[in-house]
């Protein structure tokens, strides 16, 4: 059985409740008209011209200047460094900046050692159910956390990033997505808010699948009512097509916009042979 997987946070397909519709009123008929006899209009005198009744030309209408959206700069800034899983044939890069690691038990027992504060109660949350849930360690590949970054709006969540590699298992990406989105309907956080395969995030136009939503945090993660956070899955394969990486991002909504594009460079610039 494929197994799907929760990354970082749990996920939510928020269900539209469609309101049913009655049937149509009957039409109530119409009177017939009366007709009303014409009245005739005499012709003007032979002699009498008739003026002509001049038609303007029509004002041609010029067409709308085409819209475009500027392609964003995914080139690779040159202070990030690199986070290598050579088992897994596996590079990332990302700012300096992120606490990045693999999940090995040691590695886990540091990050706890980092999450201090009320703000980090949610990547505690995170690091003990990847070591409560059976086999998680032996999926997730990657974990990257932004504990320390003064320019943030809103320090109440640790921006974070998660990657996992699965068997694709003849999925496509289409298929993927659809999984996902059916087990994501029996959680009551977080909201889906698009859901698609999308082009121009990887070298040679490959597509991804691409995934976003939002968490309430206060019912997640015990936060400030009203605290919302913004995230974005992206899958991907790798070159042979066996094996699918997926990448979660999550941030306080405040806090996403740099964190979205930083997050596009580093989906473009993932290394997964």
């Amino acid at each position: 059985m494929r197994r799907l997987y929760l990354i970082g946070t749990a996920c939510l397909l928020l269900g539209l409740l469609l309101s049913g519709c009655g049937p149509a009123p009957a039409a109530t008929p119409q009177p017939a008209a009366t007709p009303v006899p014409a009245t005739p209009t005499p012709a003007p005198p032979a002699d009498t011209p008739i003026p002509p009744t001049a038609t303007g030309e029509p004002t041609a209408t010029p067409p709308p200047e085409p819209t475009t959206t500027p392609a964003p700069d995914l080139s690779l800034p040159a202070d990030w460094v690199v986070f290598a899983d050579d088992e897994r044939r596996l590079r990332i890069h990302h700012p300096a900046l992120w606490d990045v690691t693999s999940p090995t038990g040691d590695n886990l027992a540091e990050l706890f050692a980092q999450a201090t504060g009320d703000e980090s109660e949610s990547i505690r949350t995170i690091l003990r159910q990847l070591t409560e849930t059976p086999d998680a360690l032996d999926a997730f590949a990657v974990l990257g956390f932004l504990f320390d970054d003064p320019t943030i709006a809103n320090n109440r969540f640790v921006s974070n990033f998660t990657g996992i590699v699965v068997p694709a298992e003849g999925l496509t990406l289409e298929t993927y997505m659809n999984l996902v989105s059916v087990q994501l309907g029996s959680v009551e956080a977080i909201t889906v808010q698009s859901v698609q395969v999308a082009g121009g995030l990887r070298p040679g136009g490959l597509d991804v699948a691409s995934l976003r939503y939002t968490i309430d945090g206060a019912a997640l993660y015990g936060l400030a009512d009203g605290t919302q956070i913004d995230g974005w899955q992206i899958a991907l394969y790798d070159t042979r097509g066996e094996r699918l990486l997926i990448l979660s991002l999550t941030g306080a909504v405040e806090n996403f916009p740099p964190l979205e594009e930083m997050f596009q460079r580093l989906v473009y610039h993932t290394e997964f042979e």
